[in-house]
């Protein structure tokens, strides 16, 4: 089944439109002029405006190669697996670089969370600490917009699968979410419970985005209840974190890492994606930390904080040690 679905920057052919994950092409321009106000708050104090240069990509991926060594190579894929089903060449630093990817402007440098519909309280939760974490994996500003009531969406767009309602991934991402971003905003991160899918014949999808209205949703339908008990809840939140994170990711023209067992790979399946790791390889983490001025040090320190915070023990441990390693040299 499809898990991460998005539009990628510069890809001229479908990356996958039968088994799942992400898929090709574009949709067109669109003003960002916000149809509403007011945010919540301010999430990811600790950034500062305005940014820094960006840093010498040489010296940049000089400094990463000390974390080459805990990190684990991809392996053959196995029938199901992503990179099984979608043969992808993968996007080095240099490809990055070259490819005049999406990055944040003086004046477009917020990430903006928008809570969709009806959330109970623990899913509320759920898409706030995901704001924060997305705050300090990007090292850009996160605005928590106030929930957006949907209504019922035109008959088109819903229909009823397993016994659940499902909306249609593509009036959320034309019709109603490009009227959402803020004309300060590098993307919109938008987060439902009900259920989504994607059309043509799909039966489901977790999420999906575009790049170029720079406008993704997700659901947390399939992740489980966060409400059951604290287990459960840590699943949904990680289930969260990883998805917000690798498709903001997307925005930001990242291609799906084929070289590492990586945040920034694709997935075809939900066990799929509890095996993949939270942390981006040496090469994604230097992509993301030259397209947003961010000191790959300050990253690290920030996603190890809110592990430790939210009791990611595996995840904590793993930064911690990645923060070790650039440090001492």
């Amino acid at each position: 089944m499809l898990s991460r679905r998005v539009f990628l920057l510069g890809v001229g052919a479908a990356l996958g439109e039968g088994a799942g994950g992400c898929a090709g092409g574009s949709a067109g321009e669109v003003a960002s002029t916000p149809v509403r106000s007011g945010a919540k708050r301010w999430l990811g104090k600790h950034v500062h405006a305005p940014p820094p240069p960006p840093y010498a990509p040489r010296e940049l991926m000089k400094s990463l190669a000390r974390l080459v060594p805990i990190h684990r190579r991809t392996t053959t894929p196995k029938p199901g697996e992503w990179r099984y089903d979608h043969p992808e060449i993968g996007q080095s630093f240099e490809d990055y670089l070259g490819s005049s990817p999406t990055v944040p402007t003086k004046d477009r440098r917020a990430i903006v969370v928008e809570p969709l519909g009806e959330l109970g309280s623990a899913s509320a939760r759920v898409v706030e600490l995901t704001a924060d974490f997305l705050a300090r994996h990007f090292g850009l500003p996160v605005r928590m917009l106030p929930r957006f009531a949907l209504g019922r969406p035109p008959s088109w767009a819903r229909r009823e699968r397993d016994g659940s309602e499902q909306y249609l991934t593509q009036w959320l991402l034309k019709d109603v979410l490009p009227h959402h971003l803020p004309s300060d905003a590098m993307a919109l991160a938008a987060f439902l419970e009900t259920d989504l899918w994607p059309g043509e014949n799909w039966n489901y999808v977790f999420g999906e985005a575009t790049l170029t209205e720079r406008v993704g949703v997700w659901s947390l339908h399939r992740y489980g209840d966060p409400a059951a008990s604290a287990d459960a809840f840590k699943l949904t939140l990680r289930r969260a974190l990883k998805i917000a994170a690798h498709e903001t990711g997307h925005m930001f023209s990242l291609h799906h890492c084929t070289a590492y067992e990586c945040l920034q790979a694709g997935v075809n399946s939900l066990d799929e994606a509890d095996a993949s790791p939270l942390w981006l390889c040496p090469d994604c983490l230097a992509k993301i930390s030259w397209a947003t001025s961010t000191d790959p040090r300050t990253h690290l320190g920030r996603v190890r904080e809110f592990c430790h915070q939210q009791g990611l023990a595996e995840e904590e441990a793993f930064f911690a040690k990645s923060l070790e390693l650039l440090q001492a040299g």
